[in-house]
C-alpha cells in the first residue's frame, strides 16, 4: 500500500450549502494507494462520495480501479482486466464530494 500525493488537478467549488466538490488526480504506484486529504487545506471534514475514473495507462493490466473511503482517507485498489490485481499502473481522477 502506498501513500499518494495529488498530481495535479486541485480544482475546488462549492455547492449549495456546505457541500464541496474536489478533482484530485493520483498516480497509483501499488494494487492498493491511499490518498488523505487534510482539512486545513481540502476544506473538507467529511466525505460523502467518490468517483474514480482512469486516465491514462489503462491496459489489460490495469483494467479498473474501486474506491472506498473512511474517515479522510480514501483507498484506490487497482485491478487487470480480469479482475486479479492490477500487473501496471496509471493516472486516476478523482471526483470527491464531502463538506
Amino acid at each position: 500500500m502506498g501513500a499518494l500525493t495529488v498530481a495535479s488537478g486541485g480544482i475546488a467549488t462549492e455547492l449549495a450549502g456546505d457541500n464541496k466538490l474536489l478533482l484530485r488526480r493520483v498516480t497509483l504506484a501499488s494494487n492498493s494507494d491511499t490518498l488523505t486529504l487534510v482539512r486545513a487545506t481540502d476544506k473538507i471534514t467529511t466525505i460523502q462520495k467518490v468517483f474514480a475514473q482512469i486516465v491514462n495507462g489503462g491496459a489489460s493490466g490495469f483494467g479498473f480501479v474501486n474506491v472506498s473511503f473512511s474517515g479522510l482517507v480514501i483507498t484506490i485498489a487497482s485491478f487487470n482486466a480480469a479482475g486479479a490485481s492490477a500487473t501496471t499502473f496509471g493516472d486516476v481522477d478523482l471526483l470527491i464530494i464531502g463538506y
